[in-house]
């Protein structure tokens, strides 16, 4: 009589990759819906059948439809925060790495799927202070290593880099809300790289505030 061994080495791999499959598959659904209609709208009976899942399935992964959004947050600013930086910034210039990754940042702001979920549904869905501390951790992260470099190669006088940040991060995001609500959003990116590359010479020490505000007013569109 043959006797089945079942190695549990393999059977914990297999039913970790089909929980994170799962997982994915309702962020995905999630996020469909939640750009399609709207989080209000979207309710998570048609967020399991959008996955084909069952509703319970659903709550195996998260506890409530707010805790969903979140996590379809975070992927987005994940996204979004990975396409800036690039997989490897050694060696780039520190003003053309901050200039790129602004204005990689204002164009995803005109992107259906960072504008709805971040800009949009954002501060509606987690209320103003809950959406500003998670804009921080992905955002203001992004500025305080770009910041960083720049204060690091000399372009910037030393200052606190953390404050700096959280005040960029300020001016950008509206920035960002401005060309995402207006009517001509390529006449607003202009107007408001200009105003940016204005804003950001200003803080480069003696030298350096032309080229800043030169390289970002003159960037393509």
């Amino acid at each position: 009589m043959y006797r089945t061994v079942v190695v549990m080495a393999d059977v914990k791999p297999r039913r970790l990759d089909y929980v994170e499959q799962t997982r994915a598959a309702l962020l995905d659904a999630a996020e469909r819906l939640f750009l399609a209609q709207g989080y209000r709208a979207t309710s998570i009976d048609a967020i399991a059948a959008d996955a084909r899942f069952t509703k319970g399935a659903v709550y195996r992964h998260f506890p409530d439809k707010q805790a969903l959004f979140v996590a379809v947050f975070k992927r987005v600013e994940t996204d979004t925060v990975n396409g800036l930086m690039g997989p490897d910034q050694r060696g780039i210039d520190p003003w053309a790495q901050a200039l790129k990754a602004l204005v990689g940042f204002l164009d995803a702001s005109t992107q259906d799927r960072y504008r709805r979920i971040v800009l949009e549904e954002g501060p509606a869905v987690l209320g103003w202070g809950r959406w500003r501390e998670l804009d921080q951790q992905f955002t203001g992260h992004v500025l305080a290593q770009l910041l960083d470099g720049l204060i690091t190669a000399g372009l910037i006088d030393p200052q606190p880099v953390e404050t700096l940040a959280r005040l960029c991060c300020a001016v950008i995001g509206e920035a960002a809300l401005l060309i995402a609500t207006a009517d001509n959003p390529d006449q607003m990116r202009t107007q408001t790289l200009t105003a940016l590359g204005q804003m950001l010479g200003g803080l480069g020490s003696a030298g350096t505030d032309r080229r800043a505000a030169g390289t970002v007013a003159g960037s393509p569109g």
